[in-house]
């Protein structure tokens, strides 16, 4: 349905799809850290959606031998030991992987644009390719919606995928694994999805007007505190 390589897209070809007719995969990256010219990705965990329907069967996850140095703080948040990633793969198989599973779907992640610096970064130097995802940012949906009052304004503190998991009803029994934030993130869009069903938001082009990612939609919050590496 969707070409992940087109550099531009115009509007009217999302025109009238609905999100209930639309694939999406929830991406979410660990990182050595949040420096995207020093640090790189340690494992990319992903998992199918049709509609707000999550496809348990169908996942993705990779450990990669890091290119650069592990930082002390990056192993207490992963619990991913430098050993461990040792003996994992080199990047360039695992993104050729990642790309064929993500093929023609919408990717959908918590604070995504950092996951997608990453991911693109990478593509473009081990692959020589450009990687220009359609994407949707939950944060950014979850943010639209506490402020238009159908989430409640004390919400507005929540900024990590925990906080914003469990504001929602969703109790997050494993973090910092890429494949259980991946997870995580898709129960949280179930749950906007239907949110924005309730007022009537049905379309593929609304949610991405909403969710898209290059907005301003973190409302200043360091990317620190939505994102921890």
């Amino acid at each position: 349905m969707f070409s992940i390589f087109k550099k531009k897209r115009k509007i009217p070809e999302y025109k009238g799809v609905s999100i209930a007719d639309t694939e999406f995969t929830v991406v979410d990256t660990e990182l050595t850290g949040l420096s995207e010219m020093k640090d790189t990705i340690i494992a990319i965990g992903c998992i199918k959606m049709k509609g707000k329907s999550i496809k348990i069967g169908e996942i993705f996850y990779r450990t990669i031998k890091p290119e650069s140095f592990v930082k002390k703080d990056s192993i207490l948040v992963h619990e991913i030991t430098p050993t461990e990633l040792e003996v994992c793969p080199e990047i360039s198989p695992i993104l050729r992987e990642y790309l064929s599973f993500v093929k023609n779907s919408v990717i959908v992640g918590h604070c995504v644009s950092i996951d997608i610096a990453f991911l693109k970064k990478a593509i473009r130097e081990y692959l020589k390719q450009l990687y220009e995802p359609v994407a949707i940012d939950t944060f950014c949906i979850y943010s639209w919606l506490i402020q238009k009052g159908l989430l409640p304004e004390s919400f507005l503190k929540n900024n990590s995928l925990k906080d914003v998991a469990l504001s929602l009803g969703i109790e997050p029994k494993q973090l910092h694994d890429a494949l259980s934030d991946a997870f995580i993130t898709a129960q949280v869009f179930q749950k906007l999805v239907t949110l924005l069903g309730n007022i009537k938001i049905y379309t593929l082009q609304e949610i991405m007007d909403i969710g898209n990612p290059n907005i301003s939609g973190y409302m200043g919050v360091n990317k620190n505190q939505t994102f921890q590496f």
